[in-house]
């Protein structure tokens, strides 16, 4: 995990063209995209989605999270996942939602160089004993056999958080990306929500400086988790 200097531009046009999607050109919603709906976001094409949801609580609804294209930053396009309530637990309840999704560049575009990966807003409820909200990402080859590099951002009630990482790494067409969505609750009193995270991809070589102190103990902790959930799969 790398740390970059994450620079913006708006050198080209912009442009989002969804195809499959209800409400076209402005955004999918998950479900549109497991089902075989893709989104154009200037030149690199989101598609191939597929959910695996081993969650405690009744299944996510899918229907319910946007994914928004983010076409602002012309050499750093992405998504932004708003959960409109769908991932949201009470008490001990965990979320565990694996996503999976292709990028690539389309025409002669310059290849994708890194990710960046934000935590953009979550909510631990007034009297909660604790919590975790935690984003990963793996960003690998497009055939899934080479890992590129690793994102996690996390909250933890009353603890550490890390709310933005990226990674730089060669350029690739296109990418295979691998996200989990963990949510959950210490206590029976708690409720714990993640309203929207967003992702980009950068076209441009950017620079890795070396990584400051990181919450350490937060990381130890969603490592553990991560540890004991391969374990069980």
């Amino acid at each position: 995990m790398a740390i970059v200097s994450w620079t913006y531009s708006s050198e080209s046009s912009a442009a989002i063209v969804t195809s499959g999607c209800a409400s076209a050109n402005q955004f999918c919603t998950v479900d549109e995209l497991v089902r075989g709906a893709s989104m154009m976001v200037n030149d690199k094409l989101f598609e191939n989605w597929s959910a695996d949801d081993a969650s405690t609580v009744a299944p996510v609804d899918l229907s319910l999270i946007r994914v928004i294209p983010l076409d602002d930053q012309a050499l750093n396009p992405g998504v932004e996942f708003l959960s409109n309530g769908a991932l949201v637990t009470h008490g001990l309840e965990q979320i565990d939602l694996d996503l999976t999704f292709r990028v690539s560049v389309v025409g002669g575009a310059a290849r994708i160089v890194g990710s960046a990966l934000e935590l953009s807003a979550f909510e631990f409820s007034a009297g909660n004993v604790g919590g975790i909200v935690a984003v990963s990402s793996d960003a690998l080859t497009a055939n899934g056999l080479a890992v590129l590099g690793e994102q996690d951002v996390f909250a933890i009630h009353s603890l550490d958080a890390l709310l933005f990482d990226s990674i730089a790494h060669l350029s690739q067409a296109a990418i295979l990306v691998e996200a989990n969505i963990l949510v959950t609750g210490d206590d029976s009193v708690d409720t714990v929500a993640l309203n929207s995270f967003t992702q980009r991809f950068a076209q441009r070589a950017v620079q890795v400086p070396e990584p400051p102190t990181l919450p350490i103990l937060g990381l130890a902790l969603i490592g553990l988790w991560r540890m004991n959930r391969r374990t069980l799969l």
